[in-house]
């Protein structure tokens, strides 16, 4: 039996796969790694989760040849405002081929920018709709901005061009309103972002107090990897965050589910600058107006009360004149009912005196000796019981018309 080598071998499943894959496939899948190599060719893997388990069912290598990833990689960036990178999933175009020395790839021809875009807004929508379930989705936008934002946490890349801008308009304004910076830096671009945010925003909600508003920014316009933002863990720490975030990441072509969650979204740093600006100038237009309004408000007050007292002093005879004559026939009335209520007067105590002797005379000793009662004595004194009497003691009993004496021989 004559053997084959190795490259012969490949050789034949080269002719084979070529040979009868002439035509082109669109296929669509998971990036799992990419990046530019030597010459400016793309080079990655391309491959196909479970559903349900994540697991990697099928994998193939990818190549794009550097005059079509030029083309394509623009094309590209301009239609979903991200690069080619993994994570992401992608419509490809390629033709099938074969090595003896690397084996079985796809060779890229074209992609379909509408596909990752699907893709990205279906994962948007389902994060929202698990935000809405949960019941937090709006916390954050009902929180009320302080009256004065005057201390700014600022969540950035601390070497990014958008950082800068922020605190050259917030802190050179032309109206000289003073405020206070401070920058949490985290990682703005990437596969960390989430996790690199989060805990910037949990590191100011621990001293919350300190702080009028959080503000999470990052330039960078159409080149946005705007998917980095798009994550449910960050989604909910923005959301139940304890101050107003306003968000600023730099984009202009689509919105992030933290725009979705934020208190307030804007499309750049330096336009949210300007938003705390705008909130900082209305609030001193009230200040103004009110100092304005002050002085018109404590005159009228002034002027009102001037023509009160104006018009009391000229009301005040015309009242004295009344209250005079009002007391002047209560006296009158007074001293015509004087008389009437002296004479009832006399009367009631006359009764009541009559009433007193006719009670003092019913209780006099020497009626009741008429009426046949007796008054006993002992050495003076009125004896009510049989217990003072002893044998042998003189006791008197006096009655109507005389004193009688005696003798106690048995009490």
């Amino acid at each position: 039996m004559q053997a084959l080598s190795l490259f012969e071998l490949n050789s034949m499943v080269r002719s084979f796969v070529e040979g009868s894959a002439e035509e082109a496939y669109w296929v669509h899948g998971e990036l799992l790694e990419g990046r530019a190599g030597y010459g400016g060719h793309f080079y990655g893997e391309l491959v196909e989760k479970n559903e349900l388990t994540g697991a990697i069912v099928a994998k193939a290598r990818i190549t794009i040849w550097a005059r079509v990833y030029n083309m394509l990689a623009l094309r590209f960036q301009a239609e979903t405002g991200q690069s080619l990178r993994a994570g992401i999933k992608v419509l490809l175009k390629v033709k099938l081929s074969f090595s003896e020395l690397y084996g079985y790839a796809l060779n890229v021809i074209d992609i379909d920018g509408s596909y990752t875009l699907g893709d990205q807004a279906q994962r948007r929508q389902e994060i929202l709709r698990r935000l809405e379930e949960d019941g937090i989705i709006n916390d954050n936008k009902t929180l009320t901005l302080p009256t004065l934002l005057k201390r700014i946490a600022v969540v950035s890349s601390a070497t990014a061009a958008g950082y800068g801008d922020f605190c050259r308009q917030l802190l050179e304004n032309e109206w000289g309103l003073a405020f206070r910076v401070q920058l949490f830096p985290a990682v703005m671009q990437g596969q960390h972002v989430p996790e690199s945010i989060s805990a910037a925003l949990m590191q100011i909600a621990d001293e919350a107090d300190q702080w009028d508003a959080v503000v999470v920014i990052r330039g960078g316009g159409a080149t946005s990897d705007l998917s980095d933002y798009d994550s449910y863990p960050l989604a909910t720490c923005v959301a139940q965050h304890p101050l107003p975030i306003i968000i600023g990441v730099g984009h202009d072509r689509d919105e992030t589910v933290l725009d979705h969650v934020a208190h307030t979204s804007v499309k750049t740093p330096t336009a949210a600058a300007a938003f705390i600006l705008e909130h900082q100038l209305e609030q001193l237009s009230r200040l103004q107006d009110l100092q304005q309004r002050i002085p018109l408000a404590a005159s009228s007050k002034m002027q009102r009360e001037e023509q009160r007292l104006a018009l009391l002093r000229q009301r005040l005879p015309s009242v004295v004149a009344l209250r005079l004559q009002r007391e002047h026939q209560r006296l009158e009335r007074s001293s015509l009912l004087l008389p009437i209520s002296a004479t009832r007067v006399v009367t009631q105590e006359k009764h009541r005196l009559e009433l007193l002797s006719q009670r003092l005379e019913s209780l006099n000793p020497e009626v009741l000796l008429k009426r046949g009662y007796t008054i006993t004595l002992l050495d003076g004194k009125i004896v009510t019981h049989t217990s003072q009497l002893a044998p042998g003691q003189s006791i008197v009993t006096r009655l109507q018309d005389g004193d009688v004496t005696s003798i106690i021989t048995q009490p």
